[in-house]
């Protein structure tokens, strides 16, 4: 086992590191299944650790710490991509690459892996088990974590637990969010083409108007959560773009309605599917328009094992200090790919706070001013390396 006042130890003592590593890869962002400079970044500080390691799903890297004792095995996952952001920070390691940034806190999930890799691997031969670290790609959007599990990412040595955690600009900087059960919706999405007749503006007679027949069809949708569905049932329908017509004076064939549908029950889901649909064919036939439909589930709702979340508050309060405890009380209806994940194994996501008035630190996720307090870097290690341990050393005691 452990001594956890170890780890903390060299937690600290690797504070320059963590920061270097974050603002190198924040100075070189990569959108998703692009990153190939941080892939090779990664796989160079794993190299220096003496950390055996493969490549997967192109950009993705999985790094493997073989515990002397102990069968177990945990992972820690890190997502490493960016987003299509043009930076507006005045920072002297601000975004090299044009167009995009790390505005959503990736360099630092990426920085606080190879901090943990860099110290579990320093004291692997007392680790009750093994740690797999998951470098994940493409987390804004294509999706990294399914492909990577299709691959293999939890097999050989078999995962039994997994960890991930997200930068969180909601909460104070070092307070470590935990909460049981539901912990983001599944972020599905909607695109109607509403096609219509184009006509001067002058005569709309003459045509089929896509534009109002597409209002029509926003009041309409939205009025699903409001008139459909339980009211303690969480539910966002959001209806995201609205594109249609180039000229003030002329009515355009088509018009195209984008969205967004959050929730967290799978019938539910399918549901708001099936009536979406439903409306938009009723509505456009009442105007003598046609459309086109698709839907896309994307990712599962995030769940949190409930015995490995209490676990994880345990850690933080004996380990990091009781102080650093945020209880979660409702579920994010964001969503995020750590979910493929925890539909096969037991595991918990964590927020690690980054808010700090004093420094500043206050953007939101995905703002073009988005900034993360490093302070929190160290205190990532020192959650996901005590959290590696206590699991290890209770394995035979957490119910699955």
């Amino acid at each position: 086992m452990l001594d956890y006042k170890l780890i903390n130890k060299k937690a600290e003592q690797i504070e320059n590191e963590l920061i270097k590593w974050r603002r190198d890869i924040h100075k070189n962002p990569e959108l998703g299944f692009k990153e190939y400079d941080t892939s090779d970044y990664i796989v160079e500080r794993l190299e220096d650790f003496g950390i055996e390691y493969k490549r997967i799903c192109d950009t993705g890297v999985v790094g493997l710490i073989r515990g002397k004792k102990g069968s177990k095995t945990v992972a820690l996952r890190g997502d490493i991509d960016a987003l299509a952001i043009k930076e507006k920070n005045n920072l002297d390691f601000k975004s090299q690459n044009e167009g995009v940034m790390h505005a959503c806190g990736h360099d630092g999930h990426t920085s606080i892996l190879l901090g943990t890799a860099k110290v579990l691997s320093e004291m692997k031969d007392d680790l009750e088990g093994n740690v797999k670290l998951i470098f994940q790609p493409a987390e804004e959007g294509p999706g990294g974590a399914k492909p990577m599990i299709e691959n293999g990412v939890l097999d050989n040595p078999v995962v039994d637990y997994i960890l991930g955690l997200h930068i969180y600009p909601g909460i104070d900087s070092n307070m470590v969010g935990l909460k049981e059960g539901k912990m983001m919706a599944a972020p599905d999405y909607f695109k109607i083409k509403v096609k219509g007749t184009g006509t001067h503006g002058a005569r709309p007679q003459d045509g089929v108007d896509p534009i109002t027949i597409g209002s029509h069809l926003v009041i309409a949708i939205n009025q699903i959560k409001a008139r459909e569905t339980d009211t303690f049932e969480p539910l966002v329908i959001t209806c995201g773009s609205f594109h249609s017509g180039d000229a003030f004076n002329a009515i355009p064939d088509e018009a195209v309605i984008t969205g967004t549908v959050r929730s967290f029950d799978n019938k539910l889901r399918k549901n708001i599917k099936q009536r979406i649909e439903e409306i938009t064919k009723n509505i456009t036939a009442a105007f003598n328009a046609d459309y086109e439909y698709k839907y896309t589930f994307e990712y599962p709702p995030a769940y949190n094992n409930p015995e490995i979340t209490k676990l994880m508050k345990k850690v933080v309060s004996d380990k990091l200090g009781k102080e650093f405890v945020y209880q979660i009380s409702e579920p994010s209806m964001g969503g995020d790919d750590f979910a493929y994940f925890t539909q096969k194994i037991p595991g918990t996501y964590m927020r690690l706070g980054t808010r700090n008035e004093e420094k500043g630190i206050t953007n939101p996720l995905h703002s073009p001013y988005f900034n993360l307090d490093e302070e929190i870097l160290k205190q990532g290690v020192k959650l996901f390396a005590n959290g590696v341990n206590e699991i290890l050393n209770q394995s035979d005691q957490i119910n699955k």
